[in-house]
């Protein structure tokens, strides 16, 4: 029986690449940004005031809702969706983070929440999968993922990516740590082992109306 064949799409999707280890989120979040916006001017200074905005205190990096709240507050629309309603993957990350920082980053985590909700951010919990992708693309809205950084590096930690398009096949992605620039893809048959970081998937979707 023949395979159904799946519409593609693949959005033009510009490339910056992440000046910290730590901004990995910020610089997806520029991406799709100046996607949505072609007047938008990337620079370090907007990344750094991103990742103020989002970090997660007790580790360096960006969580979903940081993320959303910076996209909200610059005019741009946001939901993120989760597959555990959590901490995003920071409690996987820092098994060892003693209860006063484990504190502030529940804090933290539930300020943002509550400021992305005061700006209408939407926010589900689901499993992201393919299909779940390919319906947020083809609304013209910029998926943001988290996934192991092994995949495009030798490194055992969160990364933040902006997927760029998807086929019958493949998904694209724009690595922001990747010095080559270039588009990659991973096949969909990996995708469900691709999204997440030990089996915690964390989204933000960005769009523009």
């Amino acid at each position: 029986m023949p395979t159904e064949h799946r519409p593609s799409i693949c959005l033009a999707i510009p490339f910056f690449r992440q000046h910290y280890d730590f901004t990995c989120g910020p610089a997806s979040l520029m991406m799709a940004m100046k996607y949505l916006d072609p007047g938008m001017c990337l620079n370090k200074d907007l990344e750094i005031d991103l990742w103020r905005e989002g970090n997660l205190a007790a580790v360096p990096g960006t969580g979903r809702f940081g993320l959303a709240y910076s996209a909200a507050v610059r005019g741009f629309f946001a939901r993120v969706t989760s597959n555990t309603g959590g901490l995003d993957f920071v409690d996987m990350f820092v098994p060892q983070t003693g209860e006063p920082d484990m504190q502030m980053l529940k804090n933290m985590v539930t300020e943002r929440r509550i400021r992305c909700r005061r700006l209408g951010v939407r926010e589900r919990q689901e499993t992201i999968s393919g299909e779940t992708l390919r319906r947020v693309l083809f609304s013209n809205h910029v998926p943001l993922v988290v996934i192991n950084s092994l995949y495009v590096s030798a490194e055992d930690v969160p990364h933040w990516i902006t997927i760029t398009g998807i086929d019958d096949q493949f998904l694209y992605f724009n690595n922001p740590s990747d010095a080559r620039r270039r588009k990659r893809k991973i096949t969909l048959a990996a995708l469900p082992e691709f999204v997440g970081y030990r089996g915690v998937q964390s989204m933000v979707e960005v769009w523009k109306q």
